[in-house]
């Protein structure tokens, strides 16, 4: 009996203990999060982090507030950063094949998911662009849809994963837009260099090589005279690039790739390129300083924007209107000696209208060009097109 007692004692001693230990804690992270300033943005992630959201008696009652704030409290908690890789690390130990969203494939190399289309909304947008194309007769217009790394790189995903057929879908697409739009195959460009570095490890980017790869096969589609290729060569800008891929999963983070551009061999040619909403001129197509940064891709038109006008030099006449997601940044630059004009638009950023682009610039060519992710998720190219010109 005594000795059945003392053992609960001692039971509840070390349950007593366990649980003060469990409240210091609670109350330790609780005032240092008071404590510890909130940060603006993640370096590592390459992301804005939410910010304490405001509370009204709307956002009480609808459950908005506590949502943000779920949200606030996960990306400004201590630490996050140091608590990521140990998750990270422990899911790597237990065998995981995918962190938030990202595969963990082989060879080192990071993919993200294959994105499933609204279908409703991916009508919406094949039917603004024919409506475009059919707008613009004289126009010629063309499509690119860029397959993602875990569509073209198979050999390379985790075991026994499985994801969506994505040629399925640029096979819809290419059907709904019959006649009325050039379809240029870029996944059978890519699919014969998958040996090669044409996706970077890191980030969901294909590279430089895979752009110039693409440009070669589609310099007849795009009424570019054949010998264009050997107009190129490539330059290391940098070896220390790690992507939104590893940023995202929180892992491969001390790995550092090589970021190339390539460059007309006559590269004396000259260039205006016009950010227009930020009213900013400069004379190149790069921003070195996003080397400095976190999201070296940034170097290749320094990032995104609503709307560039590239001049350039070129004894052509022709005035190409690119409507893009960010795989665009890194292939315009192939486009520069073979047009007088490169109007670049991302109807992320942008909220005028087609008519407004097609009012001020004198279009002779126009390129959808989309990585397929983006493709089947955009909800902005049937708005931004919606309002083009009447038939």
């Amino acid at each position: 009996m005594q000795n059945n007692r003392k053992r609960k004692r001692s039971g509840w001693k070390i349950e007593h203990i366990i649980g003060m230990a469990f409240v210091v804690c609670i109350v330790f992270f609780l005032v240092l999060n008071i404590i510890v300033p909130n940060k603006e943005m993640s370096e590592e992630e390459n992301r804005m982090l939410a910010g304490r959201p405001k509370l009204t008696i709307e956002s009480l009652v609808s459950g908005d507030f506590m949502d943000k704030f779920e949200t606030y409290q996960a990306d400004q908690f201590v630490g996050r950063n140091a608590w990521r890789k140990l998750k990270t690390a422990l899911d790597r130990i237990g065998g995981s094949k995918e962190e938030n969203g990202v595969l963990i494939g082989k060879k080192g190399q990071l993919m993200e998911e294959i994105a499933t289309p609204d279908q409703e909304q991916l009508n919406a947008n094949l039917k603004s662009m024919k409506s475009f194309a059919k707008s613009y007769p004289d126009i010629n217009t063309s499509v690119m849809l860029v397959p993602d790394a875990a569509n073209v790189l198979k050999n390379r995903l985790p075991a026994l994963a499985t994801v969506a057929d994505q040629n399925r879908m640029f096979s819809q697409a290419k059907r709904e837009l019959g006649e009325s739009i050039n379809w240029i195959d870029v996944t059978s460009s890519l699919k014969k260099h998958t040996d090669e570095k044409i996706f970077y490890k890191t980030d969901h980017h294909w590279t430089s090589l895979g752009a110039f790869y693409v440009f070669g096969d589609a310099v007849e589609s795009l009424n570019i005279k054949s010998d264009a290729v050997s107009n190129f060569v490539a330059y290391p800008i940098s070896t220390t690039f790690n992507g939104t891929l590893s940023a995202k999963a929180g892992c491969r983070l001390g790995e550092k790739e090589q970021i190339d551009i390539y460059v007309p061999e006559d590269s004396d040619e000259d260039i205006l390129v016009s950010y227009i909403d930020e009213q900013k001129k400069t004379a190149s197509l790069y921003d070195s300083s996003k080397l400095k940064t976190r999201d070296q891709y940034g170097v290749f038109l320094g990032g995104n924007t609503s709307v560039i006008d590239i001049k350039t030099t070129s004894e052509e006449s022709r005035r190409i209107l690119i409507i893009k997601d960010s795989f665009a940044n890194s292939f315009i630059p192939f486009l520069t000696p073979y047009f007088r004009e490169i109007v670049v638009v991302d109807p992320r950023y942008y909220s005028g209208t087609i008519q407004d682009i097609m009012d001020s610039y004198r279009i002779t060519d126009a390129l959808f060009l989309y990585s397929g992710n983006t493709f089947f998720q955009d909800n902005n190219i049937s708005g931004m097109l919606g309002a083009g010109k009447s038939e």
